[in-house]
């Protein structure tokens, strides 16, 4: 059906095996000739000589493999119920909060910014004692929140996170501004982001699971970031049972 294909398209007539090529075509008809008799020479497969003394051995590539979250205490890990309220819950809030940006957006209601100094956006440290500051009482309201792109999100996270897998502890106004955030987070996640989540539930996994004793309050905020993470964020390899 396809020996069509394998007619020639131009008619050369005879060729002349020993043309020679170094002199210039003297028309279209001994062009294709020349190009008839220089494909004959090349040989159907060619090897390249390698000397194998210029050849490096290849560098093995050390790639740390990050583990799930450690598995709750039977005393301390939340029921199938207690997930599927906080998901509804959270779903809920996001909602309300995305309808209340698109009537920002389209002028139906007033936004004004607050009157705080927001920190550079690169200033961990500002960052942290931000978030963490009482004498101001600074509190992750909607006004504030607004004021922050998803750049500007994604950052805050990370560095949230990296304090929390450092300090081993989600004090209480971290955890307001952890959930805050997600509420605004914008999906789908950045390949950064859904690490910086995945780091956030092992983090709360590994304080779960220590020895020390843990108050109901800690114990909660742990148990919801590992769910909103797994659930919510569909990082469902994570996902208490």
């Amino acid at each position: 059906m396809m020996d069509y294909l394998k007619q020639p398209v131009f008619t050369v007539g005879d060729i002349d095996e020993d043309i020679n090529l170094s002199l210039p075509p003297s028309s279209g008809e001994e062009y294709i000739k020349r190009v008839i008799v220089e494909a004959r020479q090349c040989a159907d497969v060619v090897v390249a000589n390698l000397d194998p003394s210029c050849m490096k051995n290849p560098t093995k590539a050390y790639v740390e493999t990050l583990a799930g979250c450690i598995q709750a205490p039977a005393s301390l890990g939340p029921t199938k119920e207690w997930q599927q309220y906080q998901v509804a819950d959270f779903s809920k809030l996001r909602l309300y909060i995305s309808q209340l940006k698109d009537e920002i957006v389209i002028g139906k209601r007033k936004w004004r910014p607050p009157n705080i100094d927001l920190p550079d956006i690169n200033d961990q440290t500002g960052w942290l004692d931000f978030c963490l500051d009482n004498e101001k009482k600074i509190e992750p309201t909607l006004n504030t929140l607004f004021c922050f792109n998803q750049s500007n999100v994604e950052q805050i996270l990370e560095y949230l996170v990296q304090f929390v897998d450092s300090k081993r502890t989600i004090e209480y106004k971290i955890g307001q501004w952890l959930y805050a955030l997600l509420v605004i987070l914008e999906q789908p996640l950045q390949p950064d982001t859904c690490s910086c989540l995945r780091s956030l539930a092992r983090a709360c996994s590994i304080i779960r699971a220590d020895s020390r004793e843990l108050d109901a309050q800690e114990l909660g905020a742990l148990n919801l970031f590992i769910c909103l993470v797994a659930r919510y964020f569909r990082q469902l390899d994570l996902a208490d049972p």
